[in-house]
Protein backbone atom coordinates (compact mmCIF):
# COMPACT_ATOMS: atom_id res chain seq x y z
CA UNK A 1 0.00 0.00 0.00
CA UNK A 2 1.64 3.39 -0.61
CA UNK A 3 2.62 5.26 2.47
CA UNK A 4 -0.16 8.16 2.24
CA UNK A 5 -2.80 5.60 2.07
CA UNK A 6 -5.69 6.50 4.88
CA UNK A 7 -5.37 3.09 6.91
CA UNK A 8 -6.61 1.05 8.10
CA UNK A 9 -9.11 0.92 5.92
CA UNK A 10 -12.51 1.50 7.59
CA UNK A 11 -15.11 -1.46 8.18
CA UNK A 12 -16.98 -0.35 4.86
CA UNK A 13 -14.48 -0.72 2.04
CA UNK A 14 -13.36 -4.34 3.32
CA UNK A 15 -15.06 -7.43 2.39
CA UNK A 16 -15.77 -10.27 5.14
CA UNK A 17 -15.08 -13.74 4.35
CA UNK A 18 -16.42 -16.22 6.53
CA UNK A 19 -14.82 -19.73 5.73
CA UNK A 20 -17.16 -22.78 6.50
CA UNK A 21 -15.52 -26.53 8.18
CA UNK A 22 -14.09 -28.04 5.08
CA UNK A 23 -12.38 -24.54 3.90
CA UNK A 24 -9.96 -24.52 7.04
CA UNK A 25 -9.39 -28.09 7.00
CA UNK A 26 -7.88 -27.78 3.37
CA UNK A 27 -5.83 -24.85 4.51
CA UNK A 28 -4.31 -27.18 7.33
CA UNK A 29 -3.97 -29.75 4.52
CA UNK A 30 -2.93 -27.32 1.30
CA UNK A 31 -5.08 -29.67 -0.36
CA UNK A 32 -5.44 -27.28 -3.05
CA UNK A 33 -2.88 -24.86 -3.98
CA UNK A 34 -5.50 -22.51 -5.78
CA UNK A 35 -7.31 -22.23 -2.09
CA UNK A 36 -4.25 -21.46 -0.36
CA UNK A 37 -3.16 -18.90 -2.67
CA UNK A 38 -6.24 -17.21 -2.42
CA UNK A 39 -6.44 -17.09 1.33
CA UNK A 40 -2.77 -15.67 1.42
CA UNK A 41 -3.64 -12.89 -1.29
CA UNK A 42 -6.78 -11.98 1.07
CA UNK A 43 -5.15 -12.36 4.17
CA UNK A 44 -2.44 -9.63 3.58
CA UNK A 45 -4.96 -7.46 1.76
CA UNK A 46 -5.92 -4.40 3.95
CA UNK A 47 -9.26 -4.81 1.70
CA UNK A 48 -10.65 -8.25 2.87
CA UNK A 49 -10.91 -9.45 6.63
CA UNK A 50 -10.64 -13.59 6.78
CA UNK A 51 -13.08 -15.05 9.83
CA UNK A 52 -14.87 -17.83 11.01
CA UNK A 53 -16.97 -18.96 14.03
CA UNK A 54 -16.32 -20.62 17.25
CA UNK A 55 -19.17 -23.51 15.97
CA UNK A 56 -16.61 -23.98 13.24
CA UNK A 57 -14.05 -24.30 15.07
CA UNK A 58 -15.99 -26.92 17.16
CA UNK A 59 -16.77 -28.60 14.06
CA UNK A 60 -13.44 -28.29 12.86
CA UNK A 61 -11.49 -29.85 16.01
CA UNK A 62 -13.79 -32.80 15.97
CA UNK A 63 -13.18 -33.71 11.86
CA UNK A 64 -9.36 -33.21 12.42
CA UNK A 65 -9.13 -35.64 15.53
CA UNK A 66 -10.91 -38.12 13.33
CA UNK A 67 -8.74 -37.28 10.24
CA UNK A 68 -5.40 -37.44 12.26
CA UNK A 69 -6.75 -41.15 13.72
CA UNK A 70 -7.79 -42.50 10.63
CA UNK A 71 -4.44 -41.65 9.07
CA UNK A 72 -3.02 -43.06 12.03
CA UNK A 73 -4.63 -46.53 11.89
CA UNK A 74 -3.75 -45.73 7.33
CA UNK A 75 -0.15 -45.99 8.26
CA UNK A 76 -0.24 -48.94 10.09
CA UNK A 77 -1.88 -50.75 8.04
CA UNK A 78 0.19 -50.06 5.15
CA UNK A 79 3.25 -51.22 7.37
CA UNK A 80 1.34 -54.37 7.39
CA UNK A 81 1.35 -57.14 4.77
CA UNK A 82 -1.65 -56.95 2.24
CA UNK A 83 -3.96 -54.28 0.96
CA UNK A 84 -5.44 -51.70 2.73
CA UNK A 85 -9.27 -52.61 3.50
CA UNK A 86 -11.29 -49.18 3.03
CA UNK A 87 -14.54 -49.91 3.85
CA UNK A 88 -12.98 -51.40 6.78
CA UNK A 89 -11.21 -48.25 8.15
CA UNK A 90 -14.20 -46.53 7.65
CA UNK A 91 -15.95 -48.88 10.39
CA UNK A 92 -13.80 -46.91 13.16
CA UNK A 93 -14.30 -43.09 11.89
CA UNK A 94 -16.64 -43.00 14.89
CA UNK A 95 -15.31 -45.16 17.31
CA UNK A 96 -12.11 -44.37 17.35
CA UNK A 97 -11.28 -48.15 18.63
CA UNK A 98 -9.44 -50.27 14.94
CA UNK A 99 -7.53 -52.71 16.47
CA UNK A 100 -4.38 -52.32 14.65
CA UNK A 101 -4.17 -48.78 16.59
CA UNK A 102 -5.26 -47.97 19.98
CA UNK A 103 -6.47 -44.56 20.57
CA UNK A 104 -5.12 -44.21 23.99
CA UNK A 105 -1.72 -44.96 22.60
CA UNK A 106 -2.17 -42.05 20.03
CA UNK A 107 -4.28 -39.87 21.62
CA UNK A 108 -1.61 -37.09 22.50
CA UNK A 109 0.09 -37.30 19.23
CA UNK A 110 -3.48 -36.22 17.85
CA UNK A 111 -4.21 -33.57 20.38
CA UNK A 112 -0.66 -31.87 19.72
CA UNK A 113 -1.41 -32.03 15.97
CA UNK A 114 -5.03 -30.28 16.15
CA UNK A 115 -3.87 -27.90 18.85
CA UNK A 116 -0.85 -26.86 15.78
CA UNK A 117 -3.40 -26.81 13.39
CA UNK A 118 -5.56 -23.92 15.72
CA UNK A 119 -2.95 -21.91 15.87
CA UNK A 120 -2.02 -22.13 12.04
CA UNK A 121 -5.20 -21.03 11.32
CA UNK A 122 -4.97 -17.78 13.28
CA UNK A 123 -1.27 -16.96 12.91
CA UNK A 124 -0.02 -18.36 9.63
CA UNK A 125 -3.85 -17.61 8.01
CA UNK A 126 -5.26 -14.44 9.92
CA UNK A 127 -8.21 -16.19 10.36
CA UNK A 128 -10.48 -14.71 13.26
CA UNK A 129 -13.04 -17.08 14.97
CA UNK A 130 -12.69 -15.32 18.28
CA UNK A 131 -15.53 -12.82 17.77
CA UNK A 132 -18.10 -14.98 16.38
CA UNK A 133 -20.06 -16.59 19.29
CA UNK A 134 -22.85 -18.98 19.71
CA UNK A 135 -25.78 -16.31 21.15
CA UNK A 136 -28.94 -17.59 22.09
CA UNK A 137 -30.45 -15.48 19.78
CA UNK A 138 -29.27 -17.65 17.27
CA UNK A 139 -31.77 -20.41 17.98
CA UNK A 140 -34.76 -19.40 16.14
CA UNK A 141 -32.97 -18.36 12.58
CA UNK A 142 -31.37 -21.95 12.86
CA UNK A 143 -34.52 -23.46 13.43
CA UNK A 144 -36.05 -21.55 10.59
CA UNK A 145 -33.15 -22.16 8.12
CA UNK A 146 -33.40 -25.71 8.91
CA UNK A 147 -36.97 -26.18 8.72
CA UNK A 148 -37.58 -24.39 5.55
CA UNK A 149 -35.20 -25.78 3.42
CA UNK A 150 -32.83 -29.16 3.05
CA UNK A 151 -30.22 -27.37 4.33
CA UNK A 152 -28.65 -29.66 7.42
CA UNK A 153 -28.76 -28.69 11.10
CA UNK A 154 -25.14 -28.17 11.26
CA UNK A 155 -25.14 -25.83 8.10
CA UNK A 156 -28.28 -23.84 9.11
CA UNK A 157 -26.29 -22.90 12.40
CA UNK A 158 -23.23 -21.95 9.87
CA UNK A 159 -25.56 -19.65 8.19
CA UNK A 160 -27.07 -18.29 10.91
CA UNK A 161 -23.55 -17.01 12.87
CA UNK A 162 -22.20 -15.96 9.86
CA UNK A 163 -24.81 -13.24 9.71
CA UNK A 164 -25.10 -12.86 12.99
CA UNK A 165 -21.63 -13.07 14.85
CA UNK A 166 -23.06 -11.63 17.99
CA UNK A 167 -26.34 -10.29 19.94
CA UNK A 168 -25.13 -6.83 18.87
CA UNK A 169 -23.97 -7.29 15.39
CA UNK A 170 -25.51 -8.31 11.81
CA UNK A 171 -23.37 -8.30 9.44
CA UNK A 172 -24.84 -6.10 6.16
CA UNK A 173 -22.19 -7.80 3.65
CA UNK A 174 -20.09 -11.33 4.24
CA UNK A 175 -19.27 -13.54 1.71
CA UNK A 176 -19.58 -17.26 2.88
CA UNK A 177 -16.85 -19.50 0.94
CA UNK A 178 -17.64 -23.21 0.61
CA UNK A 179 -16.81 -26.96 -0.78
CA UNK A 180 -19.70 -28.42 0.17
CA UNK A 181 -21.84 -29.21 -2.61
CA UNK A 182 -25.06 -30.48 -0.70
CA UNK A 183 -24.82 -27.00 1.04
CA UNK A 184 -24.56 -25.12 -2.52
CA UNK A 185 -27.23 -27.29 -3.95
CA UNK A 186 -29.70 -26.57 -1.72
CA UNK A 187 -28.97 -22.79 -0.90
CA UNK A 188 -32.34 -21.74 -2.14
CA UNK A 189 -32.57 -17.56 -2.34
CA UNK A 190 -36.33 -17.77 -3.25
CA UNK A 191 -36.92 -18.99 0.06
CA UNK A 192 -34.04 -18.60 2.54
CA UNK A 193 -34.14 -14.77 1.80
CA UNK A 194 -37.05 -14.84 3.10
CA UNK A 195 -36.27 -16.44 6.00
CA UNK A 196 -33.44 -13.74 6.39
CA UNK A 197 -35.53 -10.96 6.18
CA UNK A 198 -38.22 -12.35 8.90
CA UNK A 199 -35.08 -11.97 11.27
CA UNK A 200 -33.63 -8.35 10.04
CA UNK A 201 -30.73 -10.71 8.73
CA UNK A 202 -29.19 -9.19 5.23
CA UNK A 203 -28.81 -13.01 3.48
CA UNK A 204 -24.97 -13.62 2.65
CA UNK A 205 -23.32 -13.93 -0.69
CA UNK A 206 -22.03 -17.72 -1.20
CA UNK A 207 -19.64 -18.70 -3.37
CA UNK A 208 -19.01 -22.48 -4.39
CA UNK A 209 -14.69 -23.46 -4.53
CA UNK A 210 -15.37 -24.89 -7.58
CA UNK A 211 -17.27 -21.98 -9.69
CA UNK A 212 -16.14 -18.39 -8.48
CA UNK A 213 -17.23 -15.90 -11.47
CA UNK A 214 -16.36 -12.62 -12.19
CA UNK A 215 -19.67 -10.48 -13.92
CA UNK A 216 -17.73 -10.45 -17.30
CA UNK A 217 -18.40 -14.42 -17.02
CA UNK A 218 -14.36 -15.33 -16.26
CA UNK A 219 -14.52 -18.04 -13.08
CA UNK A 220 -11.92 -20.51 -11.77
CA UNK A 221 -12.22 -23.31 -9.47
CA UNK A 222 -9.53 -23.66 -6.96
CA UNK A 223 -9.83 -27.07 -6.37
CA UNK A 224 -8.23 -27.15 -9.89
CA UNK A 225 -4.02 -26.44 -9.92
CA UNK A 226 -4.61 -25.74 -13.69
CA UNK A 227 -6.53 -22.75 -12.91
CA UNK A 228 -3.80 -21.34 -10.76
CA UNK A 229 -2.17 -19.02 -13.44
CA UNK A 230 -5.72 -17.00 -13.64
CA UNK A 231 -5.57 -16.12 -10.08
CA UNK A 232 -3.29 -13.03 -10.13
CA UNK A 233 -5.29 -11.51 -12.77
CA UNK A 234 -9.02 -13.02 -10.92
CA UNK A 235 -8.57 -12.10 -7.18
CA UNK A 236 -7.79 -8.76 -7.43
CA UNK A 237 -10.76 -8.28 -10.14
CA UNK A 238 -13.00 -10.54 -8.13
CA UNK A 239 -12.29 -8.16 -4.68
CA UNK A 240 -12.79 -4.95 -6.43
CA UNK A 241 -15.99 -5.74 -7.52
CA UNK A 242 -17.30 -7.15 -4.51
CA UNK A 243 -15.85 -3.58 -3.00
CA UNK A 244 -18.16 -2.36 -5.59
CA UNK A 245 -21.19 -4.01 -4.62
CA UNK A 246 -21.02 -3.99 -1.02
CA UNK A 247 -20.86 0.13 -1.56
CA UNK A 248 -23.28 0.23 -4.63
CA UNK A 249 -24.95 2.95 -3.06
CA UNK A 250 -22.25 4.88 -2.82
CA UNK A 251 -20.24 4.08 -6.12
CA UNK A 252 -19.20 6.98 -8.45
CA UNK A 253 -17.52 5.53 -11.37
CA UNK A 254 -13.78 4.68 -12.59
CA UNK A 255 -11.48 7.35 -13.15
CA UNK A 256 -10.35 7.68 -16.38
CA UNK A 257 -7.19 9.96 -18.48
CA UNK A 258 -7.90 13.48 -18.55
CA UNK A 259 -7.23 15.85 -21.21
CA UNK A 260 -3.74 16.48 -22.55
CA UNK A 261 -3.68 19.76 -23.85
CA UNK A 262 -1.58 22.17 -22.71
CA UNK A 263 -4.27 24.04 -21.13
CA UNK A 264 -6.06 21.29 -19.20
CA UNK A 265 -5.12 21.08 -15.98
CA UNK A 266 -2.74 18.80 -13.93
CA UNK A 267 -4.36 18.77 -10.53
CA UNK A 268 -7.55 17.47 -11.41
CA UNK A 269 -8.81 13.38 -11.44
CA UNK A 270 -11.41 12.38 -13.71
CA UNK A 271 -13.58 9.83 -13.51
CA UNK A 272 -16.68 8.52 -15.50
CA UNK A 273 -19.85 8.88 -13.57
CA UNK A 274 -22.43 5.61 -14.00
CA UNK A 275 -25.78 6.29 -15.90
CA UNK A 276 -28.23 7.25 -13.30
CA UNK A 277 -26.07 7.95 -11.05
CA UNK A 278 -26.77 10.73 -8.92
CA UNK A 279 -23.77 13.23 -8.23
CA UNK A 280 -24.20 16.03 -5.18
CA UNK A 281 -21.89 19.07 -4.74
CA UNK A 282 -19.38 19.65 -1.39
CA UNK A 283 -19.32 15.96 -0.70
CA UNK A 284 -16.04 13.75 0.13
CA UNK A 285 -15.26 11.27 -1.93
CA UNK A 286 -13.04 8.25 -1.47
CA UNK A 287 -10.64 6.53 -4.07
CA UNK A 288 -9.43 2.73 -4.49
CA UNK A 289 -6.55 1.78 -6.48
CA UNK A 290 -7.04 -0.54 -9.87
CA UNK A 291 -4.56 -2.58 -8.07
CA UNK A 292 -5.80 -1.78 -4.54
CA UNK A 293 -2.82 -0.82 -3.62
CA UNK A 294 -3.98 2.97 -2.09
CA UNK A 295 -7.03 4.04 -0.60
CA UNK A 296 -7.56 8.29 -0.40
CA UNK A 297 -10.10 10.17 1.05
CA UNK A 298 -10.42 13.96 0.18
CA UNK A 299 -9.90 15.64 3.11
CA UNK A 300 -11.71 18.44 2.07
CA UNK A 301 -15.54 18.42 0.60
CA UNK A 302 -15.61 19.23 -3.67
CA UNK A 303 -17.37 22.07 -3.86
CA UNK A 304 -18.01 21.86 -7.70
CA UNK A 305 -17.72 19.53 -10.61
CA UNK A 306 -17.06 19.80 -14.32
CA UNK A 307 -18.42 18.04 -17.43
CA UNK A 308 -16.36 19.98 -19.90
CA UNK A 309 -18.11 23.19 -18.13
CA UNK A 310 -18.52 23.76 -14.81
CA UNK A 311 -21.89 21.70 -13.50
CA UNK A 312 -24.53 24.44 -12.09
CA UNK A 313 -27.33 22.66 -11.15
CA UNK A 314 -27.23 19.84 -8.58
CA UNK A 315 -27.85 16.84 -8.23
CA UNK A 316 -26.27 16.16 -11.76
CA UNK A 317 -27.60 12.90 -13.39
CA UNK A 318 -27.87 11.41 -16.64
CA UNK A 319 -29.01 8.69 -18.31
CA UNK A 320 -25.55 7.55 -20.39
CA UNK A 321 -22.11 7.19 -18.63
CA UNK A 322 -20.78 10.97 -18.37
CA UNK A 323 -17.49 12.31 -17.68
CA UNK A 324 -16.94 14.35 -14.54
CA UNK A 325 -13.89 15.97 -13.85
CA UNK A 326 -12.93 17.66 -10.16
CA UNK A 327 -10.16 19.33 -7.95
CA UNK A 328 -9.29 17.09 -4.88
CA UNK A 329 -7.54 19.61 -2.31
CA UNK A 330 -5.45 18.74 0.79
CA UNK A 331 -6.35 20.35 4.01
CA UNK A 332 -2.90 22.14 5.39
CA UNK A 333 -4.05 23.44 9.01
CA UNK A 334 -6.87 24.95 7.89
CA UNK A 335 -5.83 25.70 4.71
CA UNK A 336 -6.81 24.34 1.09
CA UNK A 337 -3.67 22.98 -0.90
CA UNK A 338 -2.88 21.27 -4.16
CA UNK A 339 -2.25 17.77 -3.67
CA UNK A 340 1.71 16.85 -3.57
CA UNK A 341 2.52 15.72 -6.96
CA UNK A 342 2.74 11.61 -6.17
CA UNK A 343 -0.50 11.45 -5.06
CA UNK A 344 -2.77 13.63 -7.34
CA UNK A 345 -0.66 11.24 -9.91
CA UNK A 346 -1.92 7.85 -8.70
CA UNK A 347 -5.40 9.47 -8.25
CA UNK A 348 -5.65 10.07 -12.06
CA UNK A 349 -4.55 6.94 -13.26
CA UNK A 350 -7.49 5.35 -14.87
CA UNK A 351 -9.21 2.28 -13.99
CA UNK A 352 -9.40 3.96 -9.85
CA UNK A 353 -12.36 3.33 -8.17
CA UNK A 354 -14.70 6.64 -6.65
CA UNK A 355 -16.75 6.20 -3.57
CA UNK A 356 -18.73 8.99 -2.12
CA UNK A 357 -17.46 9.13 1.59
CA UNK A 358 -20.40 9.36 3.99
CA UNK A 359 -18.36 9.41 6.54
CA UNK A 360 -16.83 12.95 6.16
CA UNK A 361 -13.55 11.97 7.74
CA UNK A 362 -10.61 9.46 6.23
Amino acid sequence: METWSDLPVRERFRVKFYLDTNILAYLVDNTYSGLTTTMNYLRVSEFADLVSSKYVIFEFVGIRKREHYLQKVLQKSKSAAGKVNISSLLKYKDNFNAPEVKFEDVQADIKAAVEAELQDITTNFGIDYSANILHDDLLKPTFDINLTSRISKEDSLVLASAVWSDASTKEKFVIIASNDKDFIDNYDTAILNTVFANHGLTPPEVEHLRDIKLKSGTKVNLTDATDDVKLADFLPSKLKELIVEKNKSLYLGKTIPCGNGAAFPTDVVCFTLNPNTSLNSNIYLTIIGKDLDFIYSTKLPTSSFWNQTQIGAYPFQSAIETNISFRPMDDVSGTPHPLVAAIISRLRESGNLVFINPDDTV
